[in-house]
Formats: C-alpha cells, structure tokens, sequence
C-alpha cells in the first residue's frame, strides 16, 4: 500500500505546483509513451533522470522514493519470471527501471497538482460531469484507503496476527482479516457520498460554474513546447535511430 502515496498530493510551494494540470498531464502522457515504446536501458534511464527532476522541483521526492516500497514484491516477480522463462538478469533489471519509469510517469503529476485542478481540467476538456466526479472522487480516496489500511494493518498485528511469518500462501491468507474490513469500510464510505450527492441535488443543473478558472502561464507554454520535442524525439528515434 506503500505504492499510493506516489498518487496522493502534496501541498507545497514549487514551481511544478503552480504549474497548469493541462500541461503537467500532457507531458505525463509523454513521458509514459516513452516507457511504453522503447525498452532501451539508455532512453528509459534518461527518461528517469527527467522525472527524478520534476519530483526534485515538486519538493516530493522523498515521497516517491518511499512509494517505490510497494514496488519490490513485482520486481521479484519480474526478475523470477526472467529466470525462469530463459531470459537473463540483465533483462530483468531494464524491466524493473521500465516499471518504475511507467510508474513514475504520472506520479509526480498527482503529487504536485490538487484533485481540485484536475476536476477542472477535466471540465474544460467538455468531459461528462459523471465522468470527472468519479475520477476526483477515486483520487480523494486513494489517501483515505491507504490510512483505513493502515489502521486496519496495526489493530490485526496488535491482536497476535502475524502477518510476516510463513509462505507465500500463508502470507496471502493471513491478509483477508484485513481486506474484508477494508471492502466493507470503503463500501459503506460510498454509500455515505452517494447519499451526500443526493441530497445537494448532484446533476440537477446541466450546466455547472466554477469559482476558479484554470489559465495558462508561461511555465505551461514552456511545459507543453518539451512535450512536442519530446514526442519528435520519440519519432527520430523510433524512425532513424530504430530503438527499441
């Protein structure tokens, strides 16, 4: 569960914070074809080297380096995986730094921009109000999950259940007393905000106003000219260099 916390924002003071959500998710996006198109060590190291600064500028990287915890237990799947299927410890290794490289593609936009902003550029793109409610909505939840579980996590282990000991499948076992508590908590929690939509007359009025509108600056044009070289690098290399 250690893995949300790259998804839960941060309020602080950095020039990625003040930053538009349009073009903080455009070059997200962009960062992410990267991880997807190319397996090459050297393009997803760079591209790595590019997120580790945007998450220095946001003031979070502490809190993606402790979110990469949650990660370990696919790096051993994927290094096994290698192993056993002929591939090699090397391949193993470009996978793992291509995870985190997807990983961290939106990471450092959800940790620098509020659930707030994205609802709104969620609006100006003419999406469907449904649509933006519950994506907001499953954001807010993220940090709400993560602590219910936390909760949940130490009043087990303060009971006697011992959750670090045995196998795999003892191991697997021994968490149910923890995601059965946690289903029904979260179930119960959206059954409380549907009765709250419903009673302020949620989709009521078609048309909805905000007091705070979103406006482009000068670091959103800047953000948004990286990403259109970033997408020509992306085409030069696929095209005249021929990376993989």
């Amino acid at each position: 569960m250690s893995f949300l916390r790259a998804f839960q924002y941060r309020k602080k003071d950095s020039p990625i914070h003040r930053l538009d959500p349009r073009s903080k998710f455009l070059l997200s996006i962009v960062l992410m074809v990267f991880s997807i198109v190319f397996i090459d060590i050297r393009v997803l190291l760079a591209v790595l080297v590019l997120q580790i600064f945007l998450l220095w500028s946001a003031k979070a990287l502490k809190e993606w380096v402790y979110s990469l915890r949650g990660l370990v237990f696919f790096f051993i799947i994927i290094f096994f995986t290698q192993l056993l299927f002929g591939g090699t410890f090397l391949i193993g290794i470009v996978l793992s730094i291509r995870l985190i490289v997807l990983s961290s593609s939106m990471s450092w936009f959800f940790l620098s921009s509020t659930p707030e902003d994205i609802g709104r550029a969620m609006s100006s793109a003419r999406l469907p109000i449904e649509l933006t409610f519950s994506f907001v909505m499953a954001i807010r939840f993220i940090p709400v999950i993560h602590d219910e579980f936390q909760s949940i996590y130490d009043a087990q282990r303060s009971r006697g259940l011992e959750l670090e000991k045995g196998g795999f499948r003892t191991r697997i076992r021994n968490l149910m007393p923890i995601l059965i508590p946690l289903l029904v908590g979260t179930i119960r929690r959206t059954y409380e905000v549907a009765d709250a939509m419903e009673v302020r007359a949620f989709g009521a009025s078609p048309k909805r106003t905000s007091y705070k509108s979103l406006k482009f600056g000068r670091g959103d044009y800047f953000l948004c000219l990286i990403s259109v070289m970033l997408v020509l690098v992306i085409i030069c290399l696929k095209v005249f260099f021929g990376l993989e």
